[in-house]
C-alpha cells in the first residue's frame, strides 16, 4: 500500500460512516411520508340492515318505507392529487352497490390536505374548494411508524375530533398488527350534508299513519302518548352510533383489516318529551368489512413499504457504517504504525 493509501482508507472509513448515519436519521425519515403517487382502491363487503327509502315515504308506500337486509359492497379510491413539500392533497371516492350492482345512495367524495409525515389534517394550501378546513386528526390513515397512543381522528356526522384509541398488539390475518378503535354512545348528528339525506319533519297526521311503520312495537305505546302534543308539522332530527374497528401494519401505517358498525336514528323534538327528544327507530343500519382481496392488497402494500424500510432504513446505512468502521479503523492502524515506524527510525 502506497504511503497515502492508509489515510485515504481512514477518509472514505469516515465519510462512509457519515452518509450511513445521513442516510438512517435525515434521508429515511424524511422520505417516510404519505407518498406523492398514492392510487389505491380497496373494497369492502356487508350488510345494508335498513335504509329509509325517501321514494316510498314521498308517495306513501308504506309496504316499502324500508329497504332491509341487502347484501353490499363497497369501493374506496384514495388518489395523491398534489403535494407540497411535506403538505398533500388526497382525494377520497366511496361508492355502494348492492350485491346485485344496484347502485345505492350512499357514497361519498371527500378532500383532504394532509401533513405527509403525521397524516394529520391541515389548513387547505391548495386552491381546491372542496376541502374542509374544520378537520382535524387522522382523516384518511395512520402514519409510517404507528405508535401505540390514542389518536385524534375526525366525525364527519359529529364534526368534532374523536379517539381513536389503542386497543393491542394482536394477530390479525396471519400478522402482527396494532389494534385500534373509535366508537361514539348515540348522539345527534351536526353535519349538514347528513342531515339533508332525510325528512326535518313531517306532517303530524303523516307521521301518525307512519308510526307503526317507523317505530319499533315497544316504542308505539310511547308514541302514542305523544303524538297528540306535538307541532304540526312534526320536526325531526336524527342521531348517530357507531363503531369503528382499524389493524394496522405499525411499520407503515398501513391498514390491513377494517370493520365498522354503524346506525342512524331518527328522533322526535318537541317541548312535550321529557329532555326535548325521543329515538324513534333506526333509517340507516350498516356493517361492513375488508374483503379478503382489500386484506391480500394491504398486505402487499405493507410488504413493499417494509422492504423499502428495511433495505434504506437499516441494511444501506448498517452496512455503509459497518464497512466504513473497517476503513476507517484498518487505515488508522496503518497510518499511524507507519508514523510510529518513521519516528523510530528517525
Amino acid at each position: 500500500m502506497k504511503k497515502t493509501g492508509p489515510f485515504i482508507a481512514l477518509g472514505l472509513g469516515v465519510l462512509l460512516i457519515v452518509a450511513g448515519l445521513i442516510v438512517k436519521f435525515v434521508v429515511v425519515p424524511a422520505l417516510a411520508v404519505f407518498p406523492d403517487d398514492v392510487d389505491s382502491t380497496r373494497t369492502y363487503e356487508g350488510t345494508l340492515e335498513v335504509m329509509l327509502n325517501a321514494d316510498a315515504l314521498a308517495t306513501g308506500d308504506m309496504a316499502n318505507i324500508f329497504m332491509e337486509n341487502i347484501p353490499i359492497n363497497l369501493s374506496r379510491h384514495v388518489t395523491t392529487e398534489e403535494t407540497d413539500g411535506g403538505k398533500a392533497l388526497v382525494h377520497e371516492v366511496a361508492t355502494m352497490t348492492a350485491a346485485d350492482g344496484t347502485p345505492l345512495p350512499l357514497g361519498s367524495e371527500d378532500w383532504y390536505t394532509i401533513d405527509r409525515k403525521t397524516m394529520e389534517h391541515i389548513p387547505n394550501f391548495t386552491d381546491n374548494p372542496d376541502v374542509i378546513d374544520a378537520r382535524q386528526g387522522l382523516v384518511v390513515g395512520f402514519p409510517i411508524g404507528t405508535e401505540k397512543k390514542t389518536y385524534d381522528g375526525w366525525s364527519d356526522y359529529f364534526q368534532k375530533v374523536v379517539p381513536l384509541e389503542f386497543v393491542a398488539e394482536e394477530e390479525r390475518a396471519g400478522w402482527d398488527l396494532y389494534h385500534f378503535r373509535a366508537q361514539s354512545a348515540i348522539a345527534p348528528i351536526t353535519d349538514p350534508a347528513t342531515l339533508a339525506m332525510f325528512p326535518a319533519g313531517l306532517p303530524l297526521a303523516t307521521v301518525t299513519a307512519l308510526a307503526p311503520s317507523l317505530a319499533p312495537e315497544d316504542m308505539l305505546p310511547m308514541l302514542g302518548q305523544i303524538l297528540p302534543a306535538l307541532p304540526d308539522p312534526v320536526p325531526f332530527t336524527y342521531l348517530y352510533e357507531y363503531e369503528t374497528n382499524y389493524w394496522v401494519d405499525p411499520a407503515t401505517g398501513v391498514l390491513i383489516d377494517y370493520t365498522k358498525d354503524e346506525a342512524i336514528v331518527l328522533a322526535i323534538m318537541a317541548d312535550a318529551i321529557p329532555g326535548g327528544i325521543a329515538p324513534v327507530g333506526p333509517v340507516l343500519g350498516l356493517v361492513y368489512q375488508h374483503t379478503d382481496d382489500a386484506i391480500a392488497d394491504a398486505k402487499v402494500d405493507a410488504e413493499d413499504g417494509q422492504s423499502l424500510l428495511n433495505l434504506f432504513g437499516v441494511i444501506v446505512p448498517y452496512l455503509a457504517i459497518g464497512l466504513g468502521a473497517v476503513l476507517a479503523l484498518g487505515g488508522g492502524f496503518f497510518a499511524f504504525r507507519k508514523e510510529d515506524e518513521a519516528a523510530a527510525a528517525a
